[in-house]
């Protein structure tokens, strides 16, 4: 008997991506809508229950739905069923958001971090050897990072591993949204980027500054200092893979070879870095959505293994 659908959603503070598959099948029914448009205001969750309700019944005819996986850009608890910050969606903070959606739409529901799903996508499409530690680092407005044990997302203590952008890398003088001082984020993420453009670049699109001022000292430091950030988690935990990705990484002109030598140069010799593999993400408007449902597919597996 063919099994119902998995739905994917990648909830984000600018767009929600969702689509559908059944198990071993292509994505379908794949959407892009506005996250304004769907979770403004202290109602957000009601909405995305609306949301979601309206897209099983109008793009799967109602049909079998084995459950809902949903990536966030939260912070969210050990247990995945809490979501406890969402900094850029205001109705998505101290919510038991998992409850509130099964019990609204009686079918079983996966909370994760977006990033964790965007790196089970590339895990997937690079057919990465799951056993031991893999990481992504995905450089966008902040820093995505994901942490891999054997296949599965490290969720930490509290459920706040790999926030890699808010080490302290050395530097002071930049106050960070979280509150601390100096954290990587503020010199290697895309707010950096659109700061460096308002004082340098004015006249100039942001997507075009490494194709047009890529030898410029303050975006060779910039590339640099993505590198140290990387190189440090690299030394910390020695992966077996390192998958970077992102907007920046993925702007035009972004010069990935001086990136990969200096995460070569920042790291440990002659280990790890003689063993180092770095591959890129791609970018594609699906790739969180498929995450998700890859990701539903490594939970049911885990949790059969351990039956």
């Amino acid at each position: 008997m063919e099994k119902g659908y998995m739905i994917g959603v990648d909830i984000g503070g600018t767009n929600i991506r969702i689509g559908a598959a059944r198990e071993g099948g292509m994505l379908e029914a794949f959407e892009k809508t506005s996250s304004q448009a769907i979770l403004a205001g202290e109602q957000a969750v009601e909405h995305l229950i609306d949301f979601l309700r309206n897209y099983m019944h109008e793009k799967l005819k109602s049909q079998e739905i084995e459950g809902i996986v949903l990536g966030l850009p939260s912070t969210l608890n050990a247990a995945r069923d809490h979501v406890i910050q969402t900094p850029n969606i205001e109705g998505l903070n101290d919510v038991p958001l998992k409850k509130l959606l099964e019990e609204a739409l009686h079918i079983p529901v996966l909370i994760e971090r977006d990033v964790n799903l965007l790196f089970c996508n590339d895990a997937d499409r690079l057919s990465l050897d799951p056993a031991g530690i893999n990481i992504g680092v995905y450089v966008g407005t902040g820093i995505g990072n994901a942490i891999f044990i054997d296949g599965l997302p490290y969720a930490g203590t509290d459920g706040t591993a790999g926030e890699l952008g808010h080490v302290y890398i050395g530097r002071r003088g930049k106050v960070c949204g979280c509150g601390n001082e100096g954290c990587a984020e503020c010199y290697a993420g895309g707010r950096r980027l659109v700061e460096l453009r308002e004082e340098a670049y004015p006249t100039d699109k942001i997507g075009k500054l490494f194709q047009s001022h890529g030898e410029d000292a303050a975006l060779i430091d910039f590339v640099d200092t993505v590198a140290a950030m990387v190189a440090m988690e690299v030394n910390i935990l020695n992966p077996g893979a390192i998958v970077l990705g992102g907007g920046v990484l993925n702007m035009e002109g972004f010069p990935r070879e001086r990136l990969i030598e200096a995460i070569h140069r920042h790291t440990r010799k002659p280990l790890p870095e003689k063993m180092l593999k770095v591959f890129f993400s791609e970018d594609a408007s699906e790739n969180g959505v498929r995450g998700a449902i890859i990701y539903a597919r490594i939970r049911n597996k885990a949790k059969r293994a351990v039956a």
